[in-house]
């Protein structure tokens, strides 16, 4: 079989890095902020790294995957035993490179619409309706967007790139924007190229996001916006994103003055987030819940098994941020593995931000933060903290609790060892 997955000559690739897979080279795609390249696979396979320059040192990310590799002049080999997804940096070279290793998944001829690789296709945008479904075949890239109203058993799929640079220079627009939708699916596809947030989610309900893709370069290029949603599961995604790569808000919003109004100001529950890669860029924050909380309640909400590459502005890797007059509460954070922070640690506010509308604040309670791991670097002492902060004496944060929190591999015990800034918060617990 072949593992190339062919893109058209146009398509932008690198001239910096080759990769092939068990001898067999792979396209090279490039934006602005990385290289991507894609292969499908079972069984071992070994992945060869040729740079145009010689290659000092690697890190190969998830590291707690321990890839071993080989490094020789300006090649680097490794090799892998079943599909993976790796953000690899290497040190002279400009721009880190995100292997995506798939499982093999032939195309199933179901799709309403569906897109052959080998081409670009601009579509605009395409609206689904019941029952459709959308596939973009390896090899393809379709430019547009994708929108559905009020639509249920739909799906989005396929290991093809979905392009938002046909809408660039259009004010928030969004790649994916589904509003009222139930049983929905999106999977394997690569999100690139977007002018604003790159999936929204309103008022959604019974939707699985698996296997996804993302690379954000622009300021707002949040990776999925969960907005009054219930009943997500979002796994074993890697998102590159220069805004939030997963979060949580509820608010009422129009597109522009021609687009109707999207009632998401609803209560947020049963939402899991678990085996996912995430990289933030300068903005925003890894994993957020807020700016944005005009509903009454977000509940019940964990993330699990993640790992953090890096957040590398001034957002947090973890935060909550209550800025209308929702109550945030029963919220787990555990097992996950921060390779890199710089500004803020932890950061879960009650306050009032240029985001917020109303004038009654919010709570956060009963916070759980499990077996979490973090590795410092020399950017961290002096710089990084953490906080946790109520608005005032009746809109406090309550009952947070550290179990098993590992930073720098010891067990943190009190505030003071993450330089943890604490105001208008109760039972801070560290075990």
């Amino acid at each position: 079989m072949s593992f190339n997955q062919a893109y058209p000559k146009s398509v932008p690739k690198s001239q910096e890095v080759t990769v092939k897979v068990n001898g067999e080279q792979l396209d090279v795609l490039q934006t602005a902020v990385a290289y991507y390249t894609s292969a499908a696979y079972s069984g071992e396979i070994e992945v060869e790294i040729q740079t145009v320059r010689d290659i000092r040192s690697v890190v190969i990310s998830p590291l707690n995957l321990n890839i071993t590799s080989e490094m020789t002049g300006n090649t680097l080999t490794f090799k892998l035993t079943q599909p993976t997804y790796l953000h690899i940096k290497m040190d002279g070279i400009a721009l880190p490179l995100f292997f995506y290793g798939n499982a093999e998944s032939p195309y199933d001829g179901a799709a309403t619409y569906y897109y052959p690789g080998g081409q670009i296709y601009e579509v605009g945008e395409i609206e689904l309706h019941d029952g459709e479904s959308l596939y973009i075949e390896a090899g393809a890239v379709v430019k547009g967007s994708i929108r559905a109203h009020g639509a249920s058993g739909i799906k989005i799929y396929g290991n093809g790139v979905l392009d938002g640079s046909y809408f660039h220079g259009v004010r928030d627009y969004r790649t994916i924007l589904l509003y009222d939708c139930t049983d929905v699916t999106i999977q394997d596809i690569i999100m690139v190229e977007p002018p604003c947030w790159m999936i929204m989610l309103a008022n959604c309900r019974q939707v699985h996001i698996h296997h996804l893709k993302q690379i954000g370069e622009v300021v707002s290029s949040d990776g999925i916006d969960l907005v009054g949603c219930q009943d997500v599961l979002i796994e074993h995604c890697i998102l590159r994103n220069n805004d939030d790569c997963v979060v949580i808000k509820g608010f009422d919003w129009a597109e522009n003055e021609q687009k109707p109004m999207l009632y998401a100001a609803k209560d947020v529950h049963g939402i899991a987030v678990r085996s996912c890669v995430f990289v933030n860029g300068p903005s925003g924050n890894a994993i957020e819940i807020g700016h944005e909380l005009m509903m009454d309640e977000v509940r019940h909400v964990i993330f699990h098994d993640i790992d953090i590459v890096s957040v590398q502005g001034y957002g947090a890797a973890l935060s909550i941020h209550v800025g209308d007059h929702a109550t945030v509460r029963d919220i787990v954070f555990e097992q996950i593995r921060i390779e890199h922070y710089y500004d803020k640690l932890i950061d879960f506010r009650i306050m009032r931000s240029m985001y917020n509308q109303d004038p009654e604040r919010g709570h956060i309670q009963d916070i759980l933060l499990k077996d979490i791991s973090v590795r410092k670097s020399q950017y961290n002492a002096g710089y990084s903290i953490s906080l946790i902060g109520g608005y005032d004496a009746t809109h406090r944060v309550q009952r947070v609790t550290f179990d098993n929190f590992q930073l720098g591999g010891s067990k943190v015990m009190s505030g003071n060892e993450l330089d943890l800034f604490v105001k208008e918060a109760d039972e801070i617990i560290f075990k």
